[in-house]
């Protein structure tokens, strides 16, 4: 592997690092378990991807030869069950558990989450293993642009806890997060770098928008529980 190449497999564990000191300091976390939890079953969620891109190829999907092609590998074939595979982890692992009140938990569960998804899905695709994407731009994006997505998965996911409206926030989180995860997919696999900046701004706007409304959400609980 050349040097561009394994750079990037080092962004996720450097992320990694500095969300255990920011949650140390911030949030006086003294025990990461379940940090770690989160951690190692996102690198598992990374299968729903291996899957779905093994079924592609059994029918020849994975060659993008022509627009349609190419919007369905990038908004579902890798987008989507991306994004749903961290979902599941994000529902089915921390949902339901005490500590999980309402957006700002969901953001931190669903970041670490990404983060080990993107330790492995990056080996995967600078190794080959997943194609048709092999470009050096998407690899250094690829770990960034999951930490975006994650936070809007995140706060969508966890907005439905705080306010008892499951099952329409999840849906709205999963899809945002899989679109967003698709256009960056979509973007390079046409080369359309305008449009990848374009998108790539706004997503960042609306993950910074996002975590002040989580805090927002965060401020107003704790302010009526001491009423």
């Amino acid at each position: 592997m050349i040097l561009n190449q394994i750079f990037p497999l080092l962004l996720a564990p450097l992320f990694l690092i500095l969300f255990i000191f920011y949650l140390k300091f911030k949030f006086e976390i003294k025990k990461f378990n379940r940090i770690f939890l989160a951690l190692l079953l996102g690198m598992t969620s990374s299968l729903m991807l291996v899957l779905f891109y093994e079924i592609s190829t059994l029918f020849g999907l994975e060659n993008v030869r022509s627009l349609r092609r190419t919007l369905f590998f990038a908004f579902i074939i890798t987008g989507f069950s991306s994004e749903f595979g961290k979902f599941l982890v994000l529902y089915l692992g921390f949902f339901k558990r005490k500590d999980f009140y309402g957006p700002i938990e969901s953001i931190i569960y669903s970041l670490f989450i990404s983060t080990g998804f993107s330790i492995i899905t990056c080996f995967l695709y600078v190794s080959g293993f997943i194609s048709p994407i092999d470009n050096t731009i998407f690899l250094y994006l690829y770990t960034i642009g999951n930490l975006v997505f994650a936070i809007v998965l995140g706060f969508f996911v966890g907005l439905g806890k705080s306010r008892k409206n499951t099952f329409v926030d999840a849906v709205t989180g999963l899809l945002a997060a899989s679109f967003f995860h698709g256009v960056l997919n979509f973007c390079i696999l046409t080369e359309d770098y305008v449009l990848l900046l374009l998108i790539g701004l706004s997503s960042l706007i609306i993950s910074i928008i996002l975590i002040l409304k989580s805090f927002e959400y965060k401020y107003n609980n704790l302010k009526n529980i001491n009423r």
